[in-house]
C-alpha cells in the first residue's frame, strides 16, 4: 500500500514578502513524492482544524497550534519533516543562539564595536521592526524596550560583524548549495567544504533536516560566523535541485521506517 503524504503549508505571516516562493518549494515537494505515495493538497496551517490522516507529514508550519498536532503525530510513529522539536528551536532564536554557541558553533559575541542586531528572540519574523540595526549598545537597549513594548518577552541582541554576507540552503547531510547575498546570489566556489560542515553541524544540533541561514565571513579573521538558521527556507535560487533532495530524503525515511 502507497504511503499517506499531508502537506501543511506556513501562514503568511510567517512568510513576509515570500509567499508565492514558500508555496512554490513545498508544491515542487509534492510533485516530486507523488510516485512514492497519496499526496495529499497542500493545506495552510491556518486553514485547519485537525491534520489529514497520513504517514507522512511534509510541513513548512510553525504555529503553536501546527506544532501541537504534528508533535502528536510523531508521538504516534508519524514521520515528521522537519521535527517540531527542531521547529521549536528555530521559534526560539536566542535558544538556538545559545545551544549552538554551547556546541562551539561560531555565532554572533554579545559585545562588539560596530552596532548591534536586535532580534525577536522567540516566533519567527513577522515584519521589519522584528529586526532591527542599532549603532551602540545604548539604540540596542531602546530597541529591546521597543519590541517588548510590542509585547515581544525575549529580545536576541548581537554584535554586528563586518563582513561577506552568504546563504545557504541544506538537505540532510548531502545536499548544500551557498551563495554571495550582495551581489545578485552568485554561487560560492572558495571553502565549501567547510562551510557545508558548519551549517550541517548547526543543523543537525538544532534537529533540522531541511534549513537555511546566513553566514558573514568576517573581514578581518576570515572566520565564518552563522548569523540565522532557520527551518524550511523557500530554497528560490535550488527550488528544483532541493526538491528532489528533500523527495529523496523522505524516501530514505520511508524506507528505513523513522
Amino acid at each position: 500500500m502507497a504511503a499517506e503524504i499531508a502537506f501543511v503549508g506556513r501562514a503568511l505571516r510567517y512568510s513576509p514578502r515570500n509567499v508565492d516562493n514558500d508555496h512554490a518549494i513545498l508544491e515542487t515537494v509534492r510533485q516530486e513524492l507523488k510516485k512514492f505515495g497519496n499526496c495529499h493538497e497542500i493545506v495552510n496551517e491556518d486553514k485547519m482544524e485537525q491534520l489529514p490522516d497520513a504517514d507522512i507529514y511534509i510541513s513548512m508550519g510553525r504555529s503553536k497550534h501546527s506544532q501541537e498536532l504534528l508533535t502528536a503525530k510523531e508521538a504516534a510513529g508519524c514521520i515528521v519533516v522537519n521535527s517540531p522539536m527542531s521547529v521549536q528551536l528555530c521559534n526560539s532564536r536566542k535558544r538556538q543562539m545559545q545551544l549552538l554557541e554551547a556546541a562551539g558553533v561560531e555565532v554572533p559575541p554579545l559585545v562588539g564595536q560596530e552596532g548591534y542586531w536586535v532580534k525577536r528572540g522567540t516566533g519567527c519574523r513577522e515584519t521589519d521592526a522584528d529586526v532591527q540595526f542599532a549603532p551602540d549598545k545604548q539604540a540596542a537597549e531602546r530597541c529591546r524596550e521597543a519590541m517588548q513594548q510590542r509585547g515581544i518577552d525575549e529580545v536576541d541582541i548581537r554584535a554586528h560583524i563586518s563582513g561577506s554576507w552568504l546563504k545557504f540552503y541544506g538537505v540532510g547531510n548531502s545536499f548544500f548549495q551557498c551563495y554571495r547575498a550582495a551581489d545578485g546570489m552568485s554561487p560560492v566556489t572558495g571553502r565549501v567544504s567547510e562551510l557545508h560542515g558548519i551549517a550541517k553541524n548547526a543543523a543537525q544540533i538544532v534537529g533540522l533536516d531541511v534549513y537555511g541561514g546566513d553566514f558573514i565571513v568576517s573581514d578581518d579573521s576570515h572566520r565564518i560566523y552563522i548569523v540565522d538558521l532557520n527551518d524550511w527556507p523557500s530554497f528560490s535560487a535550488c527550488r528544483e535541485k532541493a526538491a528532489k533532495a528533500i523527495a529523496n530524503l523522505v524516501v530514505k525515511r520511508m524506507e528505513n521506517g523513522q
